[in-house]
């Protein structure tokens, strides 16, 4: 007998988590959420500072991109999370919504109801806020607890006092009206675990009657028939399975996995699909184009005095992992990432277009993981926040268990590498404060010798990798070009809506994983009006 539900979810990321819950408030609606992967229940998960031993586990689908052009030809690793709360459940934990004028420039492409102060409900609506800041403009009933790091590491307060030596203000709540300037990090960490919306909204939905989560549950495409999207189909323990949606599929699978499933269904660029012969279902061909990502570079320090986490003996160790373990305190409650600062490269910038981050340790480089470091010192990554480049995710072949092409076209844009330059600059402007004089030793990376801008330009092509931020290849719009309309429904067919990064027009300044959270909590709204 085949099943039928009110709305079936694709994803159990951070956006799938808040659909679930947000969907199942309603007794009379029937839920199913599938997730390819499987719990969630792991001590790297929860435990904030163990994030890096996450990818390239059973909890990441450990892509790799294309050969990317403008840097060097090197496919570089892309992790995305495989598991109940996706990527929530393997990135670092940083909260942060972005910029105002990032919203009202979705309002002003078309995206009516998308501007700064009609989304600054749902991001209200999400957040149990127990940061500094306006409470006008933040919530505190929402589930997602949002907090500044309890224990804070002396090298993100020295990173601190250099930045305002700079000339960097500080900023009290860098989710506020005004993004400039360095402050502390805001992060989704409750009680010392992490808070993915998997472990608030989807932990409390859990056990309602009509809400069913699925995992190991690899949905293979969409039937279409008569002008609608009207079930999914999935593998689930080696078996093939077909269900029925009486209302609407939701798809929130990602920027990377929500077009993949739109064109395995033959929704997309019809002249590619048939070509791979797949039979053309709704010619969209802006699905898997728009593709955003944050290119990350970084420099590196030696320090003269043992402030990082390198070094610790057996003895400190267990101690670390005890202190933990009795009342989820010390450097294991830590997402690392507890301070940064927001610039403008040159004058005529209107809105931040750099992000600095401070880290504790040193990243090994070009590693997306966090690597064992091999002596004392602190690693300043960042990124342009708002990238000109632009790439895709395209298919590899028409079978669904292939892995997509992933192409985010990094610096095919030369206004990046300008920004990724400056970001340099300004990194080792901070560094050489005189907050860090009694500690600072050489500089590992680039290096001293890397001055002019060929030479970063050329280390940039040589070491900088993904921040693992895509967004945008499902873009909202009113053009022909756009996959989904305001209301965040498929363009060309009813019975599916898309509530994930993949909408956003453009990227956020900042990290998508809040206006994500935002997205989803803005569809279950629309989906409970119609």
């Amino acid at each position: 007998m085949e099943e039928s539900f009110d709305h079936v979810i694709v994803g159990a990321g951070s956006a799938g988590c808040v659909l679930a819950a947000r969907l199942s408030e309603d007794p009379g609606r029937s839920v199913l959420l599938l997730e390819a992967g499987g719990s969630d229940e792991d001590v790297r998960v929860a435990t904030p500072a163990k994030f890096g031993g996450l990818p390239n586990t059973r909890f990441d689908w450990a892509y790799r991109t294309a050969p990317q052009r403008e840097l060097a030809h090197r496919q570089i690793a892309y992790p995305r999370g495989r598991g109940i709360g996706g990527t929530g459940s393997i990135n670092y934990m940083i909260y942060l919504r972005g910029h105002p004028a990032d919203y009202d420039g979705w309002r002003d492409s078309g995206c009516e109801g998308w501007g700064w102060s009609d989304v600054l409900p749902f991001f209200r609506l999400a957040e149990h806020h127990l940061a500094p800041g306006d409470p006008e403009i933040h919530g505190r009933d929402g589930p997602l607890t949002v907090a500044l790091p309890a224990r804070r590491y002396e090298l993100a307060e020295m990173f601190l006092e250099a930045c305002q030596q700079a000339g960097i203000a500080f900023n009290t709540d860098l989710n506020g009206d005004r993004l400039d300037g360095c402050g502390y990090f805001p992060g989704t960490v409750a009680r010392g675990e992490r808070g993915s919306t998997a472990r608030t909204y989807l932990r409390e939905a859990g056990g309602r009657p009509n809400l069913r989560i699925e995992t190991g549950a690899t949905v293979l495409r969409l039937v279409v028939g008569h002008g609608r999207v009207r079930a999914v189909e999935y593998l689930h323990r080696g078996q093939s399975k077909r269900v029925f949606c009486d209302g609407e599929i939701v798809l929130a699978a990602g920027a990377i996995g929500s077009p993949h499933l739109l064109m395995l269904s033959g929704i997309g660029p019809a002249d590619e699909l048939a070509a791979l012969g797949i039979d053309p279902a709704c010619d969209l061909p802006g699905v898997g184009r728009n593709l955003q990502d944050h290119l990350h570079y970084r420099s590196r320090w030696e320090i003269t005095r043992p402030l990082s986490n390198f070094g610790r003996n057996a003895r400190e160790t267990e101690r670390i992992e005890r202190e933990y373990a009795d009342d989820r305190s010390g450097p294991l409650a830590s997402h690392l990432f507890e301070s940064g600062a927001f610039l403008r490269s040159g004058t005529d910038v209107e809105v931040p277009d750099i992000e600095l981050l401070m880290v504790p340790h040193l990243i090994s480089p070009g590693a997306t993981e966090l690597r064992p470091p091999d002596r004392h010192g602190f690693t300043i990554p960042g990124f342009p926040t708002r990238p000109e480049s632009r790439g895709r995710v395209a298919l590899a072949s028409a079978d669904p268990l292939d892995r997509p092409i992933i192409d985010p076209g990094y610096l095919s844009d030369p206004r990046d590498a300008d920004v990724t330059i400056s970001l340099i600059r300004r990194a080792r402007e901070v560094a050489g404060q005189k907050a860090f004089a009694s500690i600072l030793g050489q500089e590992i990376s680039p290096g001293p010798s890397c001055d002019s801008d060929e030479a970063i330009l050329n280390d940039i092509r040589a070491m900088a990798s993904t921040s693992f931020h895509p967004v945008g290849t499902c873009r909202m719009g009113i053009d022909e070009e756009a996959v989904v309309d305001p209301r965040l429904r498929l363009r060309g067919l009813d019975g599916l809506r898309i509530a994930d990064a993949s909408i956003m027009p453009r990227m956020n300044t900042g990290h998508p994983n809040a206006p994500t959270i935002m997205i989803a909590e803005r569809a279950a709204a629309l989906m409970r009006e119609s």
